[in-house]
């Protein structure tokens, strides 16, 4: 009895690894770096990690899930509501449907696919928050540092991911 308890725990324990590890590296973003020069733009952290799942496991991070962060990072950042859930959102379905595209791909392909999509983000973030901020458009070359900023990142994120993906979402036998 026990052991079927403890056996259920951790399998929905893991689960929640990727809604978890989701969610810490959005927080993550919401940290001050300090760079002169480059203390308002971040990597899109959160983006990383939905483009990631949604490749290697769709199944553990739902759309609601999805949207809850979009929204907490709105909030956090005062980003326009729904702006960021959206943005993720998109990225986790056109991933998704393009799951025949990602099976068996080099991880080089998966990065070019992700600069791909990080290009569109940031410039569908950029615009979206252009549109409604009082303060009008953030120069682009904010959003092309936060984009070149990601894609630069992916690889360290990935492995981070992959890691993750490897030790804590393994089948226990």
């Amino acid at each position: 009895m026990q052991g079927t308890l403890l056996h259920r725990m951790d399998g929905t324990a893991r689960r929640f690894v990727p809604f978890g590890v989701t969610l810490i590296l959005m927080l993550f973003a919401m940290t001050p770096t300090y760079i002169p020069g480059l203390s308002h733009v971040t990597p899109m952290y959160a983006l990383m990690a939905v483009y990631f799942w949604a490749i290697y496991r769709p199944d553990l991070l739902g759309y609601g899930a999805t949207f809850s962060i979009g929204i907490l990072e709105d909030l956090l950042a005062g980003t326009p509501l729904g702006s960021g859930a959206l943005i993720l959102l998109l990225c986790q379905r056109v991933v998704f449907h393009q799951q025949k595209f990602f099976n068996n791909k080099p991880f080089g392909i998966i990065w070019l696919a992700f600069a791909l999509v990080a290009a569109g983000a940031a410039l569908l973030r950029w615009i979206c928050v252009g549109l409604v901020a009082t303060s009008g458009f953030t120069p682009i070359g904010q959003m092309f540092t936060a984009y070149l900023m990601s894609v630069a990142m992916y690889p360290i994120i990935g492995w981070f991911l992959a890691k993750a993906h490897m030790k804590l979402l393994a089948q226990s036998e």
